[in-house]
């Protein structure tokens, strides 16, 4: 793997994870529901699973 191409999907995690704590800042109370949505997992328990599964991916391809 290239450096270009690990900083690209790396500066794409990161975007990621600032979303998820911008959007955790703004909509998350101490005593919030956490808003359950159908899947029975939150906005951020989604959001941390596909930043998960991006990161993998990152070191699959490190692992090549």
């Amino acid at each position: 793997m290239k450096k270009e191409e690990l900083m690209k999907d790396l500066k794409f995690c990161q975007e990621l994870m600032d979303r998820l704590v911008k959007y955790a800042d703004l909509n998350y109370k101490d005593d919030a529901n956490h808003f359950i949505e159908n899947d029975n997992h939150t906005v951020i328990q989604r959001d941390i699973i596909r930043l998960r599964r991006e990161l993998n991916e990152i070191r699959n391809k490190l692992d090549q």
